[in-house]
């Protein structure tokens, strides 16, 4: 009967193998081993399998004195792509032994990597051999040499004599201590003790190369026996200066990656990067910044260049031609100078160069993460040389940091700014302002604190739009700067308010000459969107020791001041005295008080109504805001309506007004009966920053009230401004079913193409035409043709301020739809209102 073994599982054909057999993956995971593999190294293949070296090391003690170099053979076999023979040093039971090695990389079909093959087969015996020795000496790809008791070197292969630039004729017979460096010497001296104890060593040391440079190297060393007596060394040698650099390297990487996310100084990053890249490479630095409104390069950090050629290269020009900074910056490469003194990019400045000891730069341009030129990171050899590969390496490295550093920086800086400055304008703010108040106090009591608020600036904003009123605030700070130079500040407020801090002012007389200056240069035509303006302003004056000896005193007075020349009519400036008319400062209290008066219900609405001239009845009323302050009594609408638009309450109060008006209406119809219907006033900053039909819609709806009941009154000035989302909002009223008048008809400069843009359901005669008549002619004609023109666009005519008899006759003789004035009632609280609601009044009296 034949045996059939064809099927017989791999790992139990790799444990039959008498050598040394892994099967590991790309991350250099144990997936499969023999068992005499676990048997030499002393493992548990339970706890190996899917386990790196590095892990391993970590849980058996005794094999991580090998994980680095079986770590280094592994990744020379991937490198490769191809089979590598090499020879292991391995501890068995106490004994060194020599494992021929063979690592056999392999790829899938696609040619990713899939696994690595490591056999190693004991040739301790063979390498007994002299001839076989002499084979495994020469060939090693680590340096390998031979010593006897006393440290003269017998002999050495040729990778010995690469790395330590010795001829082998130099080095036979003499000490191997004299390429040791000295600051190491004493270890290598007891390792070298413990060695000819039978006890080899594996560790990492330094030499001193004949080029005078110090490398790490890692030695392993072996006791050299004959007939069982140790006669002398044999040792191998690996130069690891390379991965050290590397390793180095990136620990300075997170170390500088740490202090740019912990905030550091750009100067405190800089510093440590140079110092890092310098005493790991052994070169010095130079980190440039490039200046864009210049096109040069400014020098900024290199500890160890030397300052006069620091200052030679200051202001560096950007260029195909100038140097390696010039250069690296105008491609935004690599540029490489591997010989200054015959470089002809570096003609102007390689004597000097040469002169420090500067042979060789390369440099870097340092990027931005959007590709925009920040700087150069270079650096400077004292060899005449191309950079190494990991120089290269740490060039791209460091300027990228560099560039994440300086990123942050100018990023914290714009931050800054911003936290100091108005968007708008760049004029720093009102929290600045103080701060630097602060400053300046401490050196100086000559100081003056101006408030400037320019005069109608609302009423532009609100009919030329936002767009206009930026470009008007950015002109106007920019000439207030000019005016008052360098040596003094002006800060925005918000709107159109401006602070100024004004030195050496000893009296008033100087602040109101600077003052004069200040508005002449506001009062200068200025061109905004292809139109002439001129604008004017208000200046108030508070001088430090005379009105207040802290900011907030001084703010204080200077705004009293500044509402007083407003007073006035504007375009003047005034210094603050304590007998100042108190006016002007009530109204700055009052607008911190309106919220407070809505909430304590200090507001109340009055109502006027409007009279048929056909039946003599009530046809509705228009709502009218009135504010019963307990201590001030009645503030006029005239005094706190534009307070209240000024303030941004105007949004507030008019909801209110809204709401209370259609709960007043809801509930004169439960009581009186009849179609009562009421209209409310809407200003033009509750149709730029609110749906004003979603709000109406919702407020019927919520008292369940028909859309007949309310009317929306909007001046000609509202119509005047933003009219695209005016005649939005006035569409959606209309398609609400609620009617839109136009109030005060007549006074704006487009009055008719108004009455066909917008397509009003009334118009109401402003009361200026109104009271004159009928003795003035030109108002009669006015008049006359107004009521024409709406019987003619089937549009319903109300006449305002009626209160005489006269006009009254006049307007029923004219055919007037409807008249409302004192003539017949004044504006009434909502108790008297009710008394008149059902009255039908006489127009023959």
């Amino acid at each position: 009967m034949v045996n059939n073994n064809h099927n017989l599982p791999v790992h139990t054909i790799i444990n039959a193998s008498p050598h040394i057999i892994v099967l590991k993956d790309p991350e250099s995971r144990w997936l499969e081993a023999s068992r005499k593999t676990m048997e030499i190294f002393g493992l548990d293949k339970e706890w190996v399998i899917g386990k790196t070296d590095i892990e391993l090391g970590e849980m058996y003690p005794h094999y991580k004195d090998a994980v680095s170099y079986f770590f280094d053979s592994d990744q020379r076999a991937w490198q490769a792509k191809n089979q590598i023979q090499i020879v292991e040093t391995v501890v068995v039971d106490g004994v060194q032994r020599m494992y021929d090695v063979v690592k056999i990389p392999i790829y899938d079909s696609e040619g990713m990597p899939e696994s690595l093959v490591v056999m190693g087969r004991d040739i301790t015996e063979m390498l007994e051999s002299e001839q076989m020795y002499q084979s495994f000496f020469t060939d090693h790809p680590d340096g390998v040499y031979s010593l006897d008791k006393e440290g003269h070197i017998l002999d050495l292969n040729k990778e010995s004599e690469k790395i330590s630039g010795y001829s082998k004729e130099e080095l036979i017979g003499r000490d191997f201590r004299m390429v040791i460096a000295p600051e190491v010497l004493e270890e290598v001296n007891r390792r070298f003790e413990e060695v000819l104890q039978g006890v080899p060593q594996w560790y990492e040391s330094k030499i001193r190369s004949k080029a005078g440079k110090t490398l790490d190297v890692q030695i392993t060393t072996l006791p050299a026996t004959l007939k069982g007596k140790i006669i002398g060394i044999h040792g191998m040698l690996k130069d690891v200066t390379e991965k050290n650099q590397l390793e180095q390297l990136r620990n300075e990487q997170t170390v500088i990656l740490s202090k740019i996310a912990a905030g550091e100084s750009l100067e405190e990053i800089m510093g440590y990067l140079t110092v890092a890249v310098e005493k790991v490479t052994n070169v010095i630095c130079s980190v440039m910044f490039y200046e864009k409104e210049h096109h040069w390069l400014r020098f900024a950090y290199g500890p160890n260049l030397p300052e006069v050629f620091a200052k030679t290269i200051d202001q560096f020009p950007v260029g195909p031609n100038f140097a390696s900074c010039g250069h690296a910056s105008h491609t935004k490469k690599l540029t490489i100078a591997a010989d200054i003194e015959a470089d002809p990019s570096w003609k102007p400045w390689s004597k000097e160069a040469v002169s420090y000891g500067l042979r060789a730069c390369w440099s870097m341009p340092i990027l931005s993460t959007d590709g925009t030129l920040l700087g150069t990171f270079g650096v400077y050899s004292g060899e005449a040389r191309e950079p190494q590969a990991i120089e290269v390496d740490m060039l791209t490295t460091f300027s990228y940091l560099s560039g994440l550093a300086i990123e942050r920086s100018r990023h914290e800086e714009k931050i800054q700014f911003l936290a100091n400055h108005d968007a708008l304008t760049n004029l720093p703010n009102l929290r600045y302002f103080k701060e630097v108040f602060s400053t300046v106090r401490e050196q100086t009591d000559e100081i003056a604190v101006m408030f400037m608020d320019l005069d109608q600036f609302k009423s532009l904003n609100d009919t030329f739009g936002h767009n206009f009123g930026d470009i008007l605030l950015q002109e106007i700070a920019r000439r207030i700067e000019k005016t008052i130079g360098e040596t003094n500040m002006v800060a925005r407020m918000g709107g159109d308010e401006f602070i100024l801090l004004i030195r050496t002012i000893t009296d008033a007389r100087q602040a109101k000459e600077m003052a004069q200056q200040i508005l002449k240069a506001t009062e200068q035509p200025l061109m905004i969107q292809g139109q002439e303006f001129q604008v004017t302003a208000s200046i108030g004056i508070s001088l430090f020791g005379r009105h207040g000896t802290n900011i907030g005193q001084l703010m204080k007075n200077a705004d009293v001041a500044m509402y007083n020349a407003k007073g006035t009519g504007g375009n003047a400036c005034k210094v603050y005295e304590t007998t100042m008319d108190d006016k002007a400062y009530e109204l700055y209290m009052l607008r911190g008080e309106f919220r407070k008066a809505l909430e304590q219900q200090q507001f109340e609405l009055h109502y006027q109504p409007k009279i048929s001239l056909t039946t003599g009845r009530i046809t509705g009323m228009e709502a009218l805001a009135r504010w019963r302050h307990p201590e001030k009594g009645n503030i006029s609408p005239a005094v706190f309506i534009p307070l209240a638009e000024e303030s941004g309450f105007i949004q507030e109060l008019g909801n209110w007004v809204i709401q209370t008006a259609c709960r007043q209406v809801k509930e004169w119809r439960e009581t009186e009966g009849g179609e009562i219907k009421v209209a409310v006033n809407v200003s033009v900053k509750q149709f730029i920053k609110q749906d004003v039909a979603a709000f109406v819609k919702a407020t019927l709806e919520e008292m369940e009230l028909p859309p007949d009941c309310l009317e929306i009154e909007i001046t000609e000035s509202v119509l005047s401004s933003h009219e695209s989302v005016i005649q939005q909002a006035v569409n959606n009223l209309q398609k609400l079913g609620i009617k839109v008048l136009i109030d005060d008809f007549g006074t704006g400069y487009a009055s008719m193409t108004y009455l066909k843009q917008f397509r009003a359901d009334a118009i109401k005669i402003d009361q200026s035409f109104i009271r004159h008549l009928p003795n003035n002619q030109d108002d009669a004609a006015i008049v006359s043709a107004l009521i024409t023109l709406a019987q003619a666009l089937d549009i319903c005519i109300v006449a305002e301020g009626v209160e005489t008899k006269a006009q009254l006759d006049f307007l029923r003789e004219k055919k007037c739809c409807e008249v409302q004035g004192y003539y017949f009632s004044k504006p009434l609280p909502a108790a008297q209102m009710s008394k008149l609601l059902n009255r039908q009044f006489s127009f023959e009296q």
